[in-house]
């Protein structure tokens, strides 16, 4: 097969590097992979060796700038001629290589979708096929886009069953010199502009402030947070002086995920890769936390993500801090002994092994693609006739 991948946001590179790399090994496929920022420095650590895109990604559709990005996608398109396109899902709110690609192939196109039910329908050009997580994030495709999906589990995490969590965790509280004092961590994301994004992360500080026991924290940024962001996160984290933070901005996800015994976002897909780290633990390791407690946010936010709905809630993979919950008491929970446990007894019970994703992924690619040219053929042979 002839395969485009590509990839901007953070964890589409996540996605994409298993898949990539598992196909480039069968000397019969022709791979390459079209990246932009930060996808493209992730997966260019990961040993993909992408290329880069050098149209950036644009704000409105009809604006001067996306006409570029659409030329050289379709450049790349007509120079490559693929069997099939498998992109990474991005934010909404920018179209970039990933809704370049997929607007102007005329091959099956596929969506690597890394978040329940969610579609950057930026050029308006859906996938072929969505490539889902699990059962929910199909049930929540086929209600929102009445589309098709393929239920891939999570290549991204097999990775996992590879790391020594226990000589990570060492290594990671020994570098911060916690000691036995609980770690919680706040795993930004590039939401400023959203109302109440940073009135829940206030209130957040103020609660872990009011704890019996004072954690260390420790600050995460996202890929996609500006340094004017992450500014505005460190002053919001550190209103507290009696409270130090840590900025982790170099460390892995993984090594800052397994150094914490409480991981607190909003919706990140940190949250999942902490679920993963449960699932692969012999131990409870961590406890997940969705920070909700804003109602302004909540009310933005429900409008496009289905809550109720994602294994967080649903599979008690982590923690739901709601308006109406009272905040300490839940992250003293997630904290305690029993908190640790039901996040790793929901995680090893109701998560899946990832290690057949990618190839179980890639085989559906092929009988896809195969599929697909064999209708073409027919169609040709029913013309000609």
């Amino acid at each position: 097969m002839r395969l485009i991948f590509s990839a901007r946001d953070a964890a589409a590179a996540l996605y994409v590097a298993p898949l990539a790399e598992l196909a480039a090994r069968d000397t019969r496929n022709r791979v390459i992979v079209l990246a932009q920022a930060p996808a493209f420095g992730i997966l260019s650590r990961a040993g993909i060796k992408p290329i880069f895109m050098a149209a950036p990604a644009v704000n409105h559709p009809d604006e001067p700038a996306a006409a570029v990005l659409l030329k050289e996608a379709a450049q790349w398109v007509d120079a490559y001629q693929p069997d099939a396109v498998i992109a990474g899902l991005s934010s909404p709110g920018q179209g970039g290589v990933d809704e370049a690609l997929m607007k102007v192939a005329a091959c099956p196109t596929f969506l690597l979708q890394d978040f329940w039910g969610e579609w950057n329908s930026f050029f308006n050009a859906a996938p072929t096929v969505f490539l889902v997580l699990d059962a929910a994030a199909r049930e929540l495709t086929r209600q929102r886009y009445g589309a098709d999906s393929f239920i891939m589990g999570s290549p991204r995490h097999a990775c996992y069953s590879a790391l020594d969590i226990p000589a990570i965790r060492r290594t990671s509280r020994a570098t911060l010199n916690v000691g036995t004092t609980p770690v919680i961590g706040w795993f930004g994301q590039s939401l400023h502009h959203v109302p109440g994004y940073e009135a829940a992360m206030a209130q957040w500080v103020a609660a872990v402030g009011s704890l019996g026991e004072k954690p260390a924290i420790i600050y995460k940024p996202h890929p996609r947070e500006s340094e004017a962001q992450r500014h505005k996160t460190r002053a919001l984290l550190s209103a507290n002086e009696a409270m130090p933070v840590r900025y982790l901005e170099d460390w892995s996800v993984e090594e800052a995920l397994i150094a914490c015994d409480c991981v607190c976002s909003i919706m990140s897909n940190c949250l999942y890769d902490g679920a993963y780290l449960n699932f692969y633990s012999q131990t409870p390791l961590l406890s997940p936390v969705s920070v909700l407690n804003s109602k302004a946010l909540l009310d933005n936010l429900s409008t496009q993500i289905a809550f109720d709905a994602l294994p967080y809630t649903r599979l008690n993979l982590a923690e739901t801090i709601l308006p109406t919950d009272a905040l300490a008491e839940k992250l003293a929970f997630a904290l305690s002994p029993a908190g640790l446990e039901k996040a790793w007894l929901n995680a090893r019970q109701h998560l899946v092994s990832p290690i057949a994703a990618a190839a179980e992924t890639l085989a559906f690619i092929q009988k896809f693609v195969d599929q697909n040219a064999r209708r073409k053929q027919s169609v040709c042979l029913m013309e000609q006739n």
